[in-house]
Parts: structure tokens; sequence; C-alpha cells
């Protein structure tokens, strides 16, 4: 039976400032300290996911249109085995680590240790709405934090999920979630929160970057930026194309670190573009992508494309304006200056721009910051080292693209204007926590080094001792 999601309705701010009160309460109380409490809300999550994998699956394809494949990869199995892999890891993780301490200390004892910060906001948004509200969840509730989840108020349908599955899994003083728009997001941030995760613009996160210095209240701000893709006269130009077309057209190019466009060597840019053109026109893409979330979306990358001739670019089928669906789009002869080129596209449009020169290239690429990614293709181990010297990015992937951001082993996350912070795996509990040092030294210890007035027959010593 097909389930069917009604719209939550917004949440007040009394309602808000309650739970708040109500978290930082059972916070301090200590009980999730204990590990056992924390891996078995873990565990009841991690149920709750696989019983409800179908709905799951129905919301995605409800908000996005998403294909099944990309629903269940990127949405349902990551999160499994995100939850798989901390709740196998955590109490090693979690181990205190010992330092070892100068002899003029001695006897002590110097260990690092991990403490959760508190009360930890966390708001998602609307291109992967499970995964991207759940991830940075599983990592506060890991470090031993409260938790406040806003999720995008743009995929109803995944918030609707979102919220029965967050009331059904823990009570509201642990994990509670929160609905609205604008007015519930400027409600929360006039909260004093401990730590606050924000996943989305980069003109956003400078004003929740700003939000949260009110009450200096660190946070890590997952944003995006225009990811290059750098080809190389040496590439495998059949692979290179392949991968760049299955990167960019992911979730219909709706992912902060997906191939934005693609800089290509002019000696083989004629060759790299009858690849792309042949996947496009061969790969029924019209029957296997998401749709944009909604129509102001869909509008924005229409006017990305004003101004460019019909004879410019190349469409992998046809639009559907109903659902929202827009054709995936190659523009072979996009220019640096060109308008689509200004700003992140965020969409299933692949502009294809040349380099002739290495320098210009790199001049070029620094003019957009630095995103989240960089995808370089490349069979020149000297070109490859180049350009991860050259331009800064939060990641780099050679001869692939998206695979480093869905990689639990490696931290994802950003440098600059593409954000601070990192997460996934290891790396989110880390960054939902902060390491305390304690030292303890026993009262027998000799009182040689209580240094007390007057100093200068100690100092004479320590001059001679201490060199």
């Amino acid at each position: 039976m097909k389930p069917t999601f009604e719209r939550t309705s917004a949440t007040s701010r009394e309602y808000v400032e309650a739970t708040v009160s109500q978290q930082r309460t059972y916070f301090q109380t200590g009980n999730l300290r204990t590990l056992s409490v924390r891996l078995e809300a873990l565990a009841r999550l991690e149920r709750y996911i696989r019983e409800e994998r179908e709905t799951l699956l129905e919301a995605l394809r409800e908000d996005l249109g998403k294909p099944p494949l990309e629903a269940f990869l990127a949405e349902y199995h990551f999160l499994l085995e995100e939850l798989k892999l901390i709740r196998r890891s955590l109490k090693s993780w979690w181990k205190p680590r010992k330092v070892s301490s100068p002899a003029y200390f001695w006897p002590c004892s110097a260990q690092v240790q991990r403490e959760a910060f508190g009360v930890v906001l966390v708001v998602a948004p609307w291109n992967y709405p499970i995964q991207l509200s759940l991830s940075p969840l599983i990592a506060a509730i890991a470090a031993g934090n409260t938790v406040m989840l806003k999720p995008s108020e743009m995929a109803p349908a995944s918030e609707a999920w979102l919220v029965k599955a967050i009331r059904e899994c823990f009570s509201p003083e642990h994990v509670d979630v929160v609905t609205g728009g604008c007015d519930m997001s400027e409600i929360l941030f006039d909260q004093k929160f401990d730590f606050i995760f924000f996943t989305g613009s980069t003109r956003v996160g400078r004003i929740v970057a700003k939000k949260a210095a009110q009450y200096l209240t660190p946070c890590a701000l997952e944003l995006g930026g225009k990811c290059p893709c750098i080809v190389d006269a040496s590439a495998d130009l059949k692979v290179a194309a392949r991968r760049i077309l299955l990167g960019k057209f992911f979730n219909a190019g709706q992912t902060c670190f997906a191939p934005d466009f693609v800089a290509v060597d002019a000696r083989v840019k004629e060759n790299f573009v009858r690849e792309c053109v042949e996947l496009l026109h061969t790969v029924p893409w019209a029957d296997e992508m998401a749709n944009c979330i909604h129509e102001a979306q869909y509008e924005r990358l229409l006017g990305l494309l004003r101004g460019v001739a019909e004879s410019e670019v190349i469409t992998g089928g046809g639009d559907r304006l109903e659902s929202y669906f827009l054709a995936p789009r190659l523009l072979p002869n996009a220019k640096w200056s060109d308008a689509i080129m200004q700003e992140e596209v965020f969409g299933a449009i692949l502009p294809v721009v040349t380099f002739s020169d290495e320098d210009e290239l790199i001049e070029a690429l620094r003019q957009y910051g630095s995103p989240l990614a960089c995808y370089v293709f490349s069979q020149r181990q000297e070109f490859i080292e180049q350009m991860m010297r050259s331009v800064v990015s939060g990641a780099v992937c050679v001869n692939d693209t998206m695979k480093q951001s869905s990689h639990l082993g490696l931290p994802f996350g950003g440098v600059g204007e593409s954000g601070h912070g990192r997460y996934r795996g290891r790396a989110g509990v880390e960054t939902m926590s902060y390491e305390r040092s304690v030292l303890r030294r026993p009262t027998w210890a000799p009182k040689a080094m209580d240094l007390l007035p007057p100093y200068q027959k100690s100092y004479e010593y320590l001059k001679k001792w201490m060199r």
C-alpha cells in the first residue's frame, strides 16, 4: 500500500524554548555519558530505518522523483553503513588517549578524553533530505549530545518521515524534531545551542555563522561552490566522460559536491565532447533521473540558459514541467565569462570550457574560491600534483567523481567559502565532541616542583637542570 505523507505543522517558539531547556537539563544529568545508552539509541534508529525502508524510498520519490537505486544507495544504504561503523567502533574511538609527561611533572598521569558539547542543532537541506538530516544527527548522538533537528520544509514527504522516525525512536529530551520554514529557522537561531551543524548554501551559511557568533557557539558549515572537473590531454576521455556525467546527473545535479563544470585541454576538447554527447543520447537519463525540487529551482536553471543559443545546448531527452523534470544538458562551447560560470549550477547542466595553458587554467580556477571538491582526470602524476597544490578545495578525487564524499573512512567537509568542519564516520563523532585535557598528580608527590617565592634558589637550580 502506498504511504501518504501529510505536511507536518510548524512548531511554536514556546515549544522550541521549552524543548531546548528540557534537553539541556537532561544532558546535565550525565546519563548520555554512558556508552551503552548512546549505542542503544543508535540501534533503535537503525532498526527503524530497516523496517521503514520502503516508506523512506517512497518519500524521496514523492519529493524529488529519485530513482530507487539512487535513493537506496545515497539515503538508505549509506546511513545503515554509517550506523554500523559507528556502533562497531565507538568504544575504541571514545577511549581516552594517554599522553606522556615531562620528567619535572612526575609523578603524574595525563590523557585526552572526548566530551560532548551539550545541546546540538542540526539544520538540513532538501537535496538529500534524509541522509543529510540523519548523518550529522547520528554523529551527535554517538558523541553523547542531545539533538534538535530541523529538516527542510522544501521536501515535505521526507520531513514527515523524519518527524515520525525521530518521535518513535527517541524521547524529546534526547532528540526532537521541529518543522517550519524561515520563521522557524529564526526561532532556532535565537536559542543558545552548544553546537550548530548546518548544511546549505554559502549565502545562508554566512547568516548562520553570524547568528552562532552571538553566543560564541561553535559550528560546522557544510556549504558548496563550483567544483571543477579538470581533464588534461593524457586523460582516458571515455572514462572521464562517463564518470563526470554519472556524477553530474546523480540526483539531477543537486549535490553540493557534484562536478559543476569541466575545464578540458583544448587539444582533446572535441573528442571529449563527442564522448559526452554519445552518452547523453544513448543513456535513458529521462527515465532514471531525479526532478528539480520545486518550480523555483526549475526556473532558476532555465534562467542560467537565457542568452545561450539553442544550437549551443545539447539536451538528453525532454523536459516535464508538471513534475519539474529538467532534462540533462551539455554546453560544449561555454566560456569562462558566461553567466552560468559565475554561480554554482546545482542542477543537470554541464558547461565545458577549455584551457591551453596550465598557468592560465590555475588563475581561472582560483577565481571560484575553494569548493568542496576538485576532480582531476589525467594520467600524468606531475599534472595531478600541480592541480592539488594550486587549487584549494575540501577534497580531491582523481580520475573519478563523488567517491571521496561517500567514503566513510574519509572526512567530508569544505574549506573557506565551502565551509568548515568535518563529518562521516569517526570524523563526525570527533566534530560533535571536543578534546578535554586531564592531568592528575597525587598529593604525596615531592614538594620540589611546588614553586613558591622566593624564587632565586629554585631558579638557579632549574637553570642547571632544565637545559
